[in-house]
């Protein structure tokens, strides 16, 4: 017998949640109900003329009404609709540190499983994820009634999957990441942002701790820091990954090309930087040009006296954490029990490119 299809309503639609109601309403074992937030802007003018129901974040007739009064044809509010038990599953897209607001004030409150980004903190949902490095961990949760999950942040999770491609394969003993950060989203350039200067961020930055609420133990001494640059495209990763034991620069190439959501690219063929990138993303002719993958340079994979890897790569910040979020529905309701299957199945609806050229 099939299992029914949990109820999604995606809360926040900004530059992750608009990417996330799309890639949901693509999938065909789970429904988008609708989304929900507290302005009538462009952004949502948009997803209403996208057909989607929309939904007020706040139950305070007054905002309802505002947004109302600004061309949106409001179907009630959020919490109605948690009320009444129409909803399975809400996926928190909301600016950083409203997630855990919403879920004291509504998720707990109505019982309902949510799952959070990345710029909520870990305690919040209590299970941090990205879907080849722990999805069995997030089945074992959801089996005994956990509710809530954390899709970590696109650094973390472009770490998380380059090193997971590596803690399976060999052993290893250290790593060091240094993260070039864009300033800002390319939406937010006209509100925010730096301009030529790069700036100390993080030092050290909350990357690594973010990373072990995933791998946990695998990479035992890991340290991050990271640096604001003035650009609006992507964020560049440097590692240097101290092994412990010998490999051999094709034991990593071939260990990172068996890895799912990563791809490479070569400064040979012309990919000097991120603009390069971006660029292929948008020849690709998927929408958004989001490619949803890790790239690495492969050309600059380097193995050192037998034991230091340095590796650079590309983290694509405004998607590379959509396909986890739908991994992330399917292993917190349960409806899918084997992350190889839910992985390959988002990645087909997504169209998640393992080449780039």
């Amino acid at each position: 017998m099939a299992k029914a299809k949990p109820k999604v309503i995606l809360n926040g639609y900004g530059v992750i949640g608009k990417r996330v109601a799309d890639a949901v309403k693509m999938q065909d074992d789970m429904e988008l109900v609708g989304i929900a937030d507290v302005v009538a802007d462009w952004r949502i003018k948009m997803a209403q003329k996208k057909g989607f129901s929309i939904y007020c974040s706040m139950s305070d007739p007054n905002a309802i009404e505002a947004m109302k009064n600004g061309g949106i044809d409001v179907q009630g509010s959020l919490e109605d609709l948690l009320k009444k038990g129409a909803v399975d599953v809400v996926i928190d897209c909301a600016p950083g540190g409203l997630g855990a607001k919403n879920k004291e004030a509504l998720y707990d409150k109505y019982e309902v499983k949510a799952i959070f980004e990345g710029g909520e903190k870990h305690e919040v949902a209590g299970l941090s994820f990205v879907c080849q490095c722990n999805y069995d961990e997030a089945l074992k949760m959801a089996e005994g009634g956990h509710r809530y999950c954390r899709v970590v942040s696109c650094n973390t999770t472009a770490a998380c999957r380059t090193l997971h491609a590596l803690y399976t394969k060999f052993k290893i003993l250290r790593a060091r990441l240094f993260l070039v950060r864009r300033a800002t989203d390319p939406v937010r350039t006209d509100t925010r942002g730096i301009m030529n200067t790069v700036v100390p961020s993080h030092i050290p930055s909350h990357h690594a701790p973010d990373i072990k609420t995933v791998i946990h133990d695998a990479v035992p001494d890991i340290y991050s820091v990271a640096v604001l640059g003035s650009h609006n495209m992507m964020h560049l990763h440097c590692y240097d990954i101290e092994m412990g034991e010998e490999v051999t620069r094709e034991d990593v190439l071939d260990a990172l090309r068996e890895e799912p959501r990563i791809c490479f690219v070569n400064s040979e063929d012309g990919v000097k930087g991120l603009a390069s990138i971006f660029e292929i993303s948008r020849d690709l002719g998927l929408p958004r040009g989001d490619m949803y993958s890790v790239a690495i340079w492969e050309d600059f994979v380097t193995v050192v006296n037998g034991k230091e890897l340095l590796l650079v790569l590309a983290c694509p910040n405004e998607n590379n954490v959509i396909p986890e979020n739908v991994d992330a529905i399917r292993a917190l309701t349960m409806i899918e029990t084997d992350w190889k299957k839910s992985l390959e199945k988002t990645d087909k609806t997504l169209k998640v490119p393992k080449t780039l050229y």
